[in-house]
């Protein structure tokens, strides 16, 4: 069976680990900045492991050979990842 979605569950995926994995390094280096408070990683470690899971489901979704469960993996990835962001840049923005 020829899965016509492959190429786009990759791409999607690759864009997706990078939404997940970039905003948890930028807060990570504001937070490690010497002029920092004390409380700039609270949402790192908050929102930090909600995007990790979100990359893990992405990941399994990017491998998956399954094209309806891939896509369902993508989705909750998906889902995940955002709403990991929003904690790392809502937590930030009520700290500051």
């Amino acid at each position: 069976m020829i899965d016509a979605t492959c190429q786009l569950r990759w791409y999607s995926g690759l864009g997706l680990l990078f939404l997940a994995f970039m905003p948890i390094l930028s807060f990570t280096l504001l937070a490690t900045d010497p002029g920092a408070a004390g409380n700039e990683l609270v949402p790192v470690f908050i929102g930090g492991p909600v995007n990790l899971v979100g990359a893990a489901f992405v990941i399994r979704s990017m491998t998956s050979r399954e094209p309806a469960a891939s896509s369902r993996m993508l989705a909750i990835g998906a889902a995940l990842i955002l709403l990991g962001d929003v904690l790392l840049i809502g937590i930030r923005a009520a700290i500051t």
